[in-house]
């Protein structure tokens, strides 16, 4: 595509910059934009720069959100997470690498290790398919479970959004790690404005509106191994699936340009790799967790934890 014809869809969908409205159009969520695409002018690699943008486009205003929030803590069926934890533990010491993920990054050059999984994964995308339904709030079509995955040391998975047409309504199951495993939160932009890092235990399912709030696992995670599943679903009616081209025609048409700024100003750098984000200067390469929210699983089954979500009393979960 031309950069002409994409300019043309750009007028013809009425796209304006500076965005008039975020999506969801929130104080928190406008706080967390506004300081991106100021980090996303100063990047001078133009590849970079543009993949950047058509993520951060994707997030902030191509794709709909379905909740308060974007994201929930919960527990999975344990007879689900208990066959799951069995293909993992049966087959963990004989597992092959997976492919080389670009969100992923590993100090030692050991890729996840991957256990193919197809009929169980099958069952796990059609068991919690109205678990997803309720939290959303709509009818849900599976897209993919994938994995077993499980993450090796020195891992971190940098900051990113997911396919905007088909990876809509997810959920991370987490199935089990070594025991000599830290805790490895998983990071999450909120519509609120927040940066919550959640402490999952196994059998803990975090959903999260996953082209939209932007996550990952920034932290380098120490142990043998951290293994889970990832379920995308999207929504079943008046759905239009072609929304990753929307986030290339979302793009502005100033995004090459590099206005005049203060080096000086305390605005850290954003580097894209791939479809991926990272903060090098910030301490595990996200700004955003020198003020984060922190959550700890166990969740409990039927009960979803999310921003706002208070401990009851006599509660030993949620905020800490």
């Amino acid at each position: 595509m031309s950069e002409e014809d994409r300019m043309a869809e750009y007028h013809k969908r009425g796209y304006k910059w500076p965005l008039p409205e975020l999506v969801p159009n929130t104080e928190g969520w406008r706080r967390i934009f506004d300081r991106r695409f100021k980090q996303l002018q100063r990047i001078k690699d133009s590849n970079r720069k543009y993949n950047g943008w058509v993520q951060t486009m994707s997030a902030a205003i191509v794709s709909k959100n379905f909740t308060e929030n974007g994201w929930g803590l919960t527990r999975a069926p344990e007879a689900l997470v208990e066959e799951l934890k069995k293909k993992l533990h049966d087959n963990i010491a004989t597992a092959p690498h997976e492919k080389d993920v670009e969100v992923i990054e590993n100090e030692v050059h050991a890729p996840p290790l991957f256990i193919e999984n197809e009929e169980l994964n099958k069952k796990v995308l059609d068991t919690l398919k109205p678990i997803h339904e309720e939290w959303a709030g709509i009818e849900l079509t599976g897209s993919i479970a994938y994995g077993l995955r499980a993450y090796q040391n020195n891992t971190r998975l940098l900051m990113h959004v997911d396919k905007s047409s088909t990876h809509v309504i997810s959920c991370i199951l987490h199935i089990d790690h070594s025991e000599d495993s830290e805790p490895w939160p998983i990071v999450i932009e909120d519509f609120q404005g927040n940066t919550n890092e959640v402490i999952l235990e196994a059998g803990d399912m975090l959903f999260y509106e996953s082209s939209k709030c932007f996550h990952g696992r920034p932290h380098t995670f120490k142990g043998s191994w951290y293994s889970s599943i990832f379920v995308h679903y999207y929504p079943s009616h008046d759905w239009d699936g072609d929304k990753n081209l929307e986030s290339h025609y979302a793009v502005p048409a100033s995004w090459n340009e590099i206005p005049d700024h203060d080096p000086n100003d305390g605005l850290e750098e954003l580097v894209v790799v791939g479809t991926s984000l990272k903060e090098p200067s910030c301490e595990n390469v996200w700004c955003g967790l020198q003020n984060s929210v922190k959550w700890q699983g166990p969740a409990e089954e039927g009960e979803v934890i999310t921003t706002g979500w208070k401990r009851r009393e006599n509660d030993a979960k949620g905020e800490l």
